[in-house]
């Protein structure tokens, strides 16, 4: 039974042009989508076709006009292969290259939690409807993420609210156990993380964005600055200010590894991502 499925010289050399054939189909398909047209989310599934299907359908029917027998076994394994390279450049391109785009801030001995007050400094104060005041986290010409943390009780629990900054109106409220919490605004979609627990959410209606898939890499908060590597304590906390996040929505929309800054609140401490400045609160 081996001796009847097994491939003879002239099979073997088929199978190894299609794969190769097929394979560089694929990877010119990623190659293109990322580089070339830098990623729109609109192409993604006409590009991830060509790769994971057009470069396996093609090694195969290479590897069957060029063989004789065992033709499904031959057209299955080339095109099995194929298949396998496009999903190892998916993992690789969406889940471990982002793990080495990492940006974060040490922060300072200072940051060591509240000490019973709330009292956000004048140029990051915002005033929320009925609330009070609370710290402006990230903002756009639309939207506004502002959170208000409990000063009085560890680990001072953290409100966050989504404001449509038009009408100073609250679309959304989310309540933290702890005040390690950061924001970001991109593509009229808002990301907001409790510590490494991430929530993705429409800046314009306040609705979270129903998807299938996420893939992130962002860290929160830390105690070693290259926590993908090693997350053994130096004595440190540090807070992610950065992230690649690649999300495929139920209704076909695909964001394709933007690259985003996150402002942040943790220990009792404002960090800014674009200046890297820590501001105590």
């Amino acid at each position: 039974m081996r001796k009847r499925f097994a491939f003879n010289s002239g099979n073997l050399r088929a199978v190894r042009l299609g794969i190769i054939i097929g394979a560089l189909v694929s990877v010119a398909a990623g190659l293109t989508y990322i580089i070339v047209l830098h990623e729109p989310g609109s192409a993604f599934y006409l590009f991830a076709a060509l790769a994971f299907l057009g470069g396996s359908l093609l090694a195969g029917t290479v590897t069957v006009l060029k063989t004789q027998e065992n033709r499904l076994k031959a057209f299955l394994v080339s095109s099995g292969a194929v298949f396998g390279v496009a999903f190892i450049m998916f993992v690789v391109t969406y889940a471990v290259i982002p793990q080495y785009a990492r940006t974060n801030v040490q922060l300072p001995a200072f940051c060591d939690g509240f000490d019973g007050t709330f009292n956000p400094p004048s140029h990051l104060a915002y005033g929320l409807p009925g609330r009070g005041t609370g710290i402006l986290l990230v903002s756009d010409t639309e939207s506004a993420v502002v959170a208000m943390i409990d000063g009085d009780h560890p680990p001072f629990p953290g409100s966050v609210f989504l404001v449509n900054r038009n009408d100073n109106k609250i679309l959304l409220g989310m309540g933290f156990k702890d005040d390690v919490i950061s924001a970001a605004i991109d593509g009229g979609i808002v990301y907001i993380f409790n510590d490494k627990l991430g929530y993705l959410i429409d800046a314009h209606t306040g609705e979270f964005q129903e998807h299938f898939l996420i893939i992130d890499n962002y860290g929160g908060l830390s105690q070693s600055d290259r926590p993908f590597i090693s997350r053994a304590s130096d004595g440190h906390w540090y807070m992610e200010t950065a992230a690649v996040i690649s999300s495929w929505n139920i209704d076909g929309t695909v964001k394709s590894r933007p690259h985003l800054t996150f402002n942040g609140i943790a220990l009792g401490c404002f960090i800014s991502g674009n200046t890297r400045e820590v501001t105590r609160l």
